[in-house]
């Protein structure tokens, strides 16, 4: 089943890719308002399978939810055949109260239900981030995922980026071409071939533009009458769409401040010297202790683990769409079922399904 869901996942984001138009922005700065669905009010929070807007908003009550600040907060999921499913979250400063609503679902239950929970969380995987409701009254491992957000670079075809910036556009960086311009002075320019940005810096990049959502339309400033103002263009490629920015380090809205971050760490991280065999470190959660041995499945929230840990014993690994590893050279006395370790590699992971690894450095995380 998950991979099914994960086919046609990547099929409807290669549609609005190819359905995406290039948005250059307006003079006038515009305030940021919440998401819009037909025949829902008060949105919050969007998720179209992967593609989330109004992260911003959950964030927010993720914080009040530690700060004991009574708020509300609606997600709405659409389906595989675009029908909306909402969940409402209702925080009174001690409790939350998940209320899901699937009446809108043509092939779904049609109803509404309701659970207390004690906690909200956050757990930030390398390529993912979950938000998960945690004492939950009659539900299996006394949680659930209320919204999670994918963002794994490997998962994608192709993933490039070609950046213009400066006063005139005059310098680039670009990773289709593996190239890199970038002009000193008005009489030196510096150029650089078989350039190329190291895959954990692209991974970053491809993260924040998720959790961006840009897939979004975006309402940029592309003009600015300040005389030294900074000028940007970013030319996404992924899989056989592309999605193009323009805007300026005068756009002061969400959407502009962010890219300009997405930018300007692109930039300093073109002018690092990069090792030419950077250290390879994997993160997940113990499923199996052998000898000096951890089997590890790597980038899954505490929900998933849970439900896989189940699951595992009665599927072969090559069923899931998860990465396994065995660590190896692990003074395994140390460890348990349910830890989350990250590691760092000797080497490279041989094999996959597990592969294999010999640990350089390992540690625990939760």
């Amino acid at each position: 089943m998950l991979k099914i869901k994960y086919i046609v996942y990547l099929f409807v984001l290669a549609c609005l890719l190819v359905a995406c138009n290039t948005s250059n922005g307006s003079d006038e700065m515009q305030e940021r308002v919440k998401p819009s669905v037909k025949g829902v009010s008060d949105v919050d929070v969007i998720n179209t399978h992967g593609g989330v807007e109004g992260v911003k908003n959950m964030q927010v009550f993720f914080e009040n939810t530690q700060k004991g600040i009574a708020s509300d907060l609606r997600i709405v999921h659409y389906t595989i055949e675009g029908d909306p499913m909402v969940t409402d979250l209702s925080y009174n400063g001690d409790t939350i109260e998940v209320e899901h609503d699937t009446t809108r679902d043509t092939y779904g239950s049609g109803q509404v239900t309701t659970i207390t929970c004690g906690k909200l969380l956050v757990e930030s995987n390398p390529t993912n981030i979950a938000y998960i409701v945690t004492d939950c009254k009659g539900l299996p491992y006394g949680m659930e995922s209320v919204l999670q957000i994918d963002y794994n670079m490997n998962q994608q075809d192709l993933f490039e980026i070609e950046l213009k910036y400066g006063i005139e556009l005059e310098n680039e960086i670009n990773t289709v071409s593996k190239t890199m311009k970038k002009v000193i002075s008005t009489q030196e320019t510096q150029s650089t071939k078989d350039f190329e940005l190291p895959e954990s810096v692209m991974q970053e990049v491809y993260k924040e533009l998720v959790l961006m959502n840009y897939l979004g339309e975006k309402d940029l400033q592309a003009k600015c009458t300040e005389e030294d103002a900074k000028n940007y263009q970013l030319k996404v490629h992924i899989n056989g769409g592309q999605r193009e920015f323009k805007w300026t380090s005068c756009d002061q809205s969400y959407d502009g401040e962010k890219l300009t971050e997405i930018a300007e760490y692109v930039i300093e991280q073109s002018e690092i010297e990069q090792n030419e065999m950077p250290e390879v470190t994997v993160q997940g959660y113990v499923l199996e202790i052998k000898d000096n041995m951890l089997l590890i499945v790597e980038d899954v929230n505490m929900v998933e683990f849970e439900w896989l840990k189940e699951e595992l014993p009665q599927n072969d690994m090559n069923t899931w769409i998860f990465d396994f590893t065995n660590l190896e050279g692990v003074t395994t006395e140390e460890y348990e079922i349910g830890d989350k370790v990250q590691a760092t590699i000797q080497g490279d992971i041989i094999g996959s399904k597990p592969g294999k690894a010999v640990v350089k450095e390992i540690k625990k995380i939760n």
